[in-house]
């Protein structure tokens, strides 16, 4: 069984609600993202969204990014939204921060399959989360980001395929969340 993590060796998700939206339009600038809407409507866009989390470094509780599961169907689907101010996220933060989402989101939701777009800028804040294996599909210069096209890459992932990563992982997760890991092995 799945234990929904919320803590990882470096970062730590913080649900959190529209309170915040001043941090995560804050968040997006940083990011680079170019031609946000209103604050207004991204409270808005918050109230349709699974869930909500702050992203936050452990060692100093600063904010660096968020994340976010939506689009939640009957076709037991899910989507993962993750963004970090790479000013201040360390390469592989944006990896730990995905890894909880993930886990996260199959642990509490009965979906069968997460899917994660992304584009290049963010390969190297994800780190080896997503591989080749797991991608489905690249939609070429599909977004306008940071004054320039660029390639939409969509990556899915599993139920199966993520409980036996967890099976390696978790012991991990369970340490660094200060729960005591099982003694079955497991």
């Amino acid at each position: 069984m799945l234990h929904p993590h919320v803590k990882s060796r470096r970062v730590r998700l913080r649900p959190t609600t529209a309170d915040d939206s001043a941090t995560f339009y804050r968040t997006l600038l940083h990011a680079g993202v170019e031609s946000l809407p209103p604050r207004a409507a991204i409270e808005q866009e918050f109230a349709h969204l699974d869930a909500l989390f702050l992203l936050e470094r452990r060692d100093t509780g600063e904010v660096i990014g968020y994340s976010t599961l939506h689009g939640h169907n009957p076709a037991g689907h899910i989507e993962i939204g993750l963004y970090t101010d790479t000013t201040r996220a360390r390469h592989g933060v944006g990896g730990e921060g995905l890894v909880l989402t993930m886990n996260y989101g199959f642990a509490v939701y009965d979906v069968g399959k997460m899917i994660v777009r992304t584009t290049e800028a963010s390969f190297s804040g994800i780190g080896e989360e997503f591989d080749a294996e797991g991608r489905e599909g690249v939609l070429p210069d599909h977004l306008y980001f940071r004054g320039g096209l660029w390639d939409l890459h969509c990556f899915a992932m599993r139920r199966a395929e993520w409980e036996e990563y967890m099976e390696h992982v978790g012991p991990v997760l369970r340490r660094h969340a200060g729960r005591a890991a099982p003694t079955n092995g497991r």
